[in-house]
């Protein structure tokens, strides 16, 4: 929609505050701090999910801590007019004075008007997107503040995007500053419900290169590829990323293993964020006129609201059918030749150009397979070759 517009707001906090007592003594501290923990939730619930997503006001508000549910934050909120608004607000005149993550601040403001992001407004269907700039500048020393950092971590709620300077406190973070305020803006025009369980994993926090679950991986890879169709460098580490992909183990959260990619199945890989965003983003640099095929096949499809990646590159082919055998290779190589014909089908479709693809995926095997024996009979040596029957490939292709 053209008319999507950004809300900006700019907070800052004033004070740590104590909501509840952290060690009760005796019985009648244990019971005040119990009905105190039991109100404070209520708050906390209503304010982290309803008011500082729709309705964030100006003045001073208080930020709940999700950390430490003994704590909050005072913040002093204010609706941003203006550039030169926005440096009064962090208290300077010239940009050079601000520190870095406030300079972080200021290029996310600056990014919003970019042509592309502007270029992604008729993709959203929300009319305006809150922006919440917190600058948490005095309360970023993690051994007296150690909270901060993750209760104002860079998140997208889809009505709200919320960025933070002590995430950006370094020299030369505008430029990832940039490239997270856009990762969190495809989050709020996108309408897919990841799995329900777990979909991060046991610890559930989730790297571009981690097996978690098919929708969460559209989810975030979705998100990771706009950030690359702004960014080469974002490119060339997503594809340096997925050269290990990380497991994480079922028990014990946080303790991960990295395995090859080729030790994984076809549909395993496609429940990595990162694999799904280099397909997407292939897709949209390979095919002719392929960025604004694969928006279009994003956008006729957001009323499906448990989707995947098959349902973005079913889609492309429905609308595409020339351009199947171009998707379909690119699936095919980012996961190393390993679906079978049904699973690809789900993928791809089953028309006519569809078969022919896999057709002829099946004959190249063929073809490898007589080429290697032809080999082996002029070498004299034995070769042990994996000869598959359910349609996949046995050569991995990077």
């Amino acid at each position: 929609m053209a008319d999507t517009r950004f809300d900006f707001y700019y907070q800052r906090i004033e004070k740590v505050v104590e909501i509840n007592n952290p060690e009760p003594k005796g019985w009648w501290e244990k019971t005040k701090s119990f009905v105190k923990s039991g109100i404070n939730a209520v708050k906390r619930t209503w304010e982290s999910a309803v008011t500082r997503n729709y309705n964030l006001g100006e003045g001073s508000k208080r930020w709940y801590s999700g950390e430490d549910h003994n704590i909050a934050y005072d913040v002093q909120r204010v609706k941003v007019k203006s550039e030169a608004h926005l440096l009064e607000l962090m208290g300077v005149k010239d940009e050079s004075k601000l520190t870095d993550g406030q300079k972080a601040l200021l290029a996310v403001y600056r990014h919003s008007t970019s042509d592309n992001i502007k270029d992604r407004m008729k993709y959203s269907y929300r009319n305006s997107i809150n922006i919440i700039l917190s600058d948490t500048t005095g309360f970023d020393d993690p051994g007296k503040y150690p909270n901060v950092t993750d209760d104002f971590w860079p998140y997208s709620s889809g009505a709200t995007i919320q960025m933070s300077s002590g995430r950006y406190n370094w020299p030369g973070s505008e430029s990832s500053a940039r490239s997270t305020f856009v990762h969190e803006f495809a989050h709020s025009f996108d309408r897919t419900i990841k799995e329900f369980i777990k979909p991060y994993g046991k610890d559930g926090s989730h790297f571009a290169n981690e097996l978690t679950r098919p929708r969460t991986a559209f989810v975030e890879g979705w998100a990771q590829f706009n950030e690359m169709l702004d960014s080469a460098d974002k490119v060339r580490q997503m594809n340096n990323t997925v050269d290990l992909i990380k497991i994480e183990d079922k028990k014990k959260a946080g303790d991960y293993t990295n395995v090859e990619p080729d030790t994984l199945s076809g549909t395993q890989l496609l429940s990595v964020e990162g694999i799904n965003a280099i397909i997407l983003h292939r897709i949209a640099t390979e095919v002719p006129g392929g960025k604004d095929k694969v928006f279009k096949a994003f956008t006729s499809t957001s009323w499906k609201l448990f989707r995947d990646l098959s349902t973005i590159t079913k889609q492309l082919c429905r609308q595409n059918p020339d351009d199947i055998a171009a998707i379909a290779r690119i699936v095919d190589e980012r996961t190393l030749g390993k679906l079978s014909d049904k699973e690809f089908i789900k993928y791809i479709g089953s028309s006519d150009a569809a078969r022919e693809f896999l057709k002829n995926r099946k004959k190249a095997t063929e073809d490898a397979v007589e080429a290697s024996a032809g080999t082996v009979e002029a070498s004299g040596k034995p070769l042990d070759i994996e000869v598959k029957t359910d349609g996949s490939s046995p050569f991995g292709v990077k």
